[in-house]
């Protein structure tokens, strides 16, 4: 118990001392002469000695009268208990659905604990008490706003779903801090277990932090590795096994081709020691899995898949100092593995020994050059090698018209600001397919070498900030990659990634879980979400479909070792074991001193 105004139990002294002196004093009566007591046998208490104190007997009313006195100052100091659930009146609860959250050392997963823990909030909370809960997925989200509706908030809560992919935290600590960060005495909670990369950008504000850490464990082993590679002997599949426990391990591991078992074997692997093996592969794989046989407490790490269709990825190198509008519109593409660089690496300069690494390279904000990658995509800087010859720039540029070219469906530059513009000439093998007032804008050209070259950089407008930016991205893969759309991919859990859409019928995404999802096309291309757990999902359009197959790959979410202390920009936070807070007491007291003091009532009448 706390007390918020102690030095109020001072007076307790003073006003019990005058109580106490009250039944001290004689009481100022008429002397009465009587021929004998016995007559009035109940008014014998009441023979004093004519003095000014006399003697303190025990009375009843005396002991209710300093009880109720008692209760109401200590009503008056503002005692405060410790209850369990929430940690506020006003609470943002940040729950962290990860994939390390599916871990089993807590029953039935320590996301399962979690969702339990948010329930008992809601089911706890007093009438005023305001909560809130975000989802921390891959991509945050705000399951119910900051209200005092618990049947409401219990509906809601039914939609959280755990991804079996990092989550981004940092993002949903700082949506907390703008709903909470401006009222003081306000909690956000982080229900995790504190696996994640440090959080570097947030502030709580006025608000407080407390980590609620769930789980303990960290016995897993998981699949770290997972692809082929073409070899002079043929093509060669990798696997690698990692064990996150602190015991050597017995596992039993499994790679199949195209649904065939190429190889299986038992691996002993010691504490945070890595198994590896290399074998080869039936001539026309398609698809590779694996898979291993362990008992620990993650079973998303247990499974992987690698396309080996060579219409299933594309290489991407982007030459750039610094560009994450076209990093993110890159990775949208579920084939690219992309590479970064400020220059081409010399190995992928055209002219030197050996084939490339590349299909595709992208320069962005740097000048042009040859290079061995059967894909040329180029923004804002020509070089000798491009499709076209360059005479200066203009800073004033207005669009004016575009061609009917796959590489613009679905893209609009009628709106599009853009300023620092090359005035270029096409080569005798480029086509423009776009041109404003200054001269041509955008020119592809179709040799053995494919190239689309655009004449500004994304950094001088807005195309990024339109709809139509990933969209043209996209298109000019497909273009620079000279081959349709594969039908089937591998990707990460979590990840967001668009397709071509041929007509404008919806599409059906169908989940391992048997559940489905449609998908409205977006200016000529599928936006795909939802591919948030290990597994095969098939998406369908007309009459195509297209296999989509989860992967978990990610080495701190495999440790699934629950953290003590999370490190929150540079200031460690330690976990507390349950969410306490402290509770007014002093209503209850109250209403207890007026019970007490209606019995004494009732005595004194009694007797009276």
């Amino acid at each position: 118990m706390n007390l918020q105004s102690a030095a109020a139990l001072l007076w307790l002294l003073p006003l019990g001392g005058i109580i106490i002196a009250l039944y001290l004093l004689r009481m100022r009566r008429k002397d009465v002469h009587v021929p004998a007591t016995f007559l009035w046998p109940e008014r014998t208490d009441e023979v004093r000695a004519n003095a000014l104190f006399q003697k303190l007997r025990f009375s009843w009313l005396l002991v209710l009268q300093l009880l109720a006195l008692t209760l109401f100052v200590f009503a008056l100091a503002r005692p405060q208990t410790l209850q369990k659930g929430l940690a506020g009146t006003t609470t943002v609860v940040v729950l962290d659905a990860s994939a390390s959250m599916g871990a089993t050392d807590v029953k039935p997963t320590r996301f399962d604990e979690a969702v339990k823990i948010v329930e008992g909030m809601v089911a706890s909370a007093n009438p005023g008490d305001q909560i809130m809960l975000i989802e921390a997925g891959p991509f945050p989200r705000v399951v119910f706003p900051l209200s005092a509706d618990p049947a409401a908030q219990k509906r809601a809560l039914q939609s959280v779903r755990r991804a079996d992919a990092p989550s981004d935290i940092e993002e949903a600590l700082r949506l907390a801090t703008a709903r909470v960060g401006k009222i003081a005495g306000a909690k956000i909670v982080l229900l995790s277990d504190g696996v994640f990369e440090e959080v570097e950008n947030f502030s709580a504000g006025q608000a407080s932090l407390v980590y609620n850490r769930i789980g303990q464990g960290r016995n897993n082993v998981a699949i770290e590795a997972l692809g082929s590679t073409a070899g002079p002997e043929g093509r060669i599949v990798y696997c690698g096994v990692k064990n996150h426990a602190l015991d050597e391990q017995k596992v039993d591991v499994t790679v199949y081709a195209d649904g065939k078992v190429v190889n299986s074997e038992t691996a002993t692997i010691g504490s945070n020691k890595t198994w590896g093996q290399t074998f080869p592969a039936p001539p026309g794989v398609k698809v590779v899995e694996a898979r291993i046989e362990v008992d620990d407490i993650l079973d998303a790490d247990d499974y992987a898949v690698a396309v080996v269709d060579p219409g299933s990825s594309l290489r991407v190198l982007l030459v750039t100092p610094g560009d994450i509008f076209l990093e993110r519109a890159l990775a949208l593409d579920p084939r690219v593995t992309l590479d970064k660089a400020p220059k081409v690496p010399e190995g992928e300069q055209a002219g030197t020994a050996g084939p490339g690494t590349y299909d595709i390279v992208v320069f962005a904000g740097v000048k042009e050059s040859p290079v061995k990658a059967r894909g040329i995509l180029t923004l804002g800087m020509a070089g000798p090698s491009s499709n076209v010859t360059t005479s200066g720039r203009s800073n004033s540029f207005t669009f004016l018209r575009a061609e009917e070219h796959d590489i613009m469906r679905g893209v609009d530059l009628r709106n599009v600001y853009m300023e620092n513009v090359e005035k270029v000439a096409p080569k005798a093998a480029g086509r423009v397919v776009a041109e404003g007032q200054s001269g041509p804008l955008i020119v592809v050209s179709e040799t053995d070498k494919r190239q689309v070259y655009v004449g500004f950089s994304p950094l001088d407008s807005d195309f990024p900030l339109t709809v139509g930016f990933p969209i043209f991205v996209a298109n000019a893969l497909d273009f620079l990659a000279g081959s349709t759309v594969s039908d089937s991919f591998a990707i990460l859990a979590g990840q967001q990634f668009q397709l071509p859409a041929k007509t404008d019928e919806k599409a059906t995404l169908k989940r391992p879980d048997k559940s489905s999802v449609e998908i409205e096309p977006l200016q000529g291309r599928y936006i795909v979400r939802g591919v948030d757990q290990v597994g095969t999902y098939s998406l369908s359009a007309g009459d195509r479909t297209v296999t989509v197959y989860a992967n978990m790959r990610d080495d701190k979410e495999s440790s699934v070792n629950a953290q003590e202390f999370v490190s929150i920009k540079k200031k460690e936070f330690k976990a507390v074991s349950d969410l306490r807070r402290y509770a007014d007491f002093w209503k209850p007291l109250a209403l207890l001193a007026l019970i007490v003091l209606a019995i004494e009532w009732w005595m004194y009448a009694r007797r009276s």
